[in-house]
């Protein structure tokens, strides 16, 4: 069974696959920028050369995208939502890899394991050197590695950067503008990475 809904007036989409119900926020414009030909994510500044990837990720990093179907707990990720079928509930509804005995939360990462593991699938070229992927956005960050020119300057140090979002970061290290605040003991970081470090490290029970 497959059913698509949009609430009137409203920003959610409810999908439900079989017994599984998913709530996916709509993307809105200030969840995301542009960087030349990437697509930055405003919530934790990780880049990607296509923009369906980009949703992919704020959906399933930044909404409240999975709803359990036995007790409508809500979880941001697919990792903690399938953790917590199989504890709770002993429901183990992982796809099975038929080339190997691995298990995937969903069928997006069996297909990307499939395609990068099993080398099944479009390989990537790099037009500058011999590298070659079947993931493309391995290619998109390799290609980084032939870009010398560091367009993007510091406005309080002599540092320059390759990428603007490297940029961004760095600058909040001047600015001391610790916006990523950890809720549960109020510690503030300047970067998203750093939170999430520091959650799995000291929080590791809390869904974030």
């Amino acid at each position: 069974m497959f059913t698509l809904w949009l609430a009137n007036g409203s920003t959610s989409l409810l999908v439900v696959l079989g017994d599984i119900k998913k709530t996916l926020s709509v993307i809105q414009p200030g969840d995301f920028k542009r960087d030349g030909d990437s697509f930055i994510c405003s919530h934790c500044d990780k880049a990607y050369d296509k923009k369906t990837s980009l949703r992919f990720h704020i959906r399933t990093h930044h909404y409240s995208a999975y709803e359990c179907p036995h007790c409508e707990l809500k979880f941001k990720r697919i990792t903690p939502f399938t953790v917590h079928k199989l504890k709770a509930h002993d429901v183990d509804d992982r796809v099975n890899c038929n080339a190997c005995k691995g298990k995937f939360n969903s069928q997006l990462t069996l297909k990307k394991h499939i395609r990068v593991f099993h080398m099944l699938g479009t390989k990537y070229y790099c037009k500058l050197c011999d590298y070659e992927s079947y993931d493309r956005e391995g290619l998109y960050k390799h290609k980084f590695k032939h870009k010398t020119v560091k367009d993007y300057h510091c406005r309080f140090c002599k540092k320059s950067f390759i990428r603007r979002t490297n940029l961004n970061l760095h600058e909040k290290i001047h600015t001391d503008e610790r916006s990523k605040v950890c809720k549960m003991c109020g510690q503030a970081f300047v970067q998203k990475a750093s939170l999430n470090y520091h959650m799995n490290k000291y929080h590791p029970e809390v869904d974030f």
